[in-house]
């Protein structure tokens, strides 16, 4: 083999190796962001959809976090937990795929979160199934990902909850009340999330 030979053979062993992503590591860059709002939260900087509002912290605490469209008050919440738990003595837990309600971090029950039932509103939540879960993108980053179908004490607000976690981040981003429509809004959004 010659020494040209040689030296591509490195150089395809190189680039191979720099396609591998750990989670939380670099992905190919999704669609362009949208125009309007941004929310910050930590490092994140997310483009909200035209129109769209992000609350960093409400009065009554009840919609922190929260993205909101419309009508709906709460379509997804976007937290920072490592500014969250900063001199808390409050317990959380960490979303996981592999707890029932993974994407809620309190150590009570859930609420039922929906376009019909905002924050303060909402009906607990009984059980939840594990749908999917695996690794998503959110801007230039992998994040944990999984969705879950929620049983609610009132069944009309039985939904859909999909989660992403960034780890070595801290940042919990949940979408509530999900369908196709408003996954493929927050799919765009989170493709065009940037860090700084």
């Amino acid at each position: 083999m010659s020494f040209r030979h040689r030296l591509l053979a490195i150089a395809v062993v190189l680039s191979a190796t720099a396609c591998s992503t750990p989670a939380e590591g670099p992905v190919q860059p999704g669609p362009s962001p949208m125009n309007g709002p941004r929310a910050e939260v930590g490092p994140l900087r997310l483009p909200l959809p035209a129109g769209a509002t992000y609350t960093a912290h409400s009065q009554d605490g009840l919609l922190d976090g929260c993205i909101a469209e419309g009508t709906v008050v709460c379509e997804a919440r976007v937290l920072d937990l490592r500014q969250a738990t900063a001199g808390s003595e409050t317990p959380i837990n960490l979303p996981s795929a592999k707890r029932t309600f993974g994407w809620y971090t309190g150590t009570d029950l859930p609420t039922c979160i929906t376009p019909a039932s905002p924050p303060g509103k909402a009906s607990g939540a009984k059980d939840s199934t594990l749908l999917d879960s695996g690794f998503a993108p959110i801007g230039p980053k992998k994040a944990e990902y999984a969705r879950w179908q929620v049983t609610c004490e009132k069944s009309a607000q039985n939904n859909q909850v999909r989660m992403w976690w960034l780890p070595t981040s801290r940042i919990l981003v949940v979408q509530y009340g999900s369908f196709p429509g408003w996954d493929a809004k927050m799919d765009t959004m989170l493709a065009g999330a940037t860090f700084g």
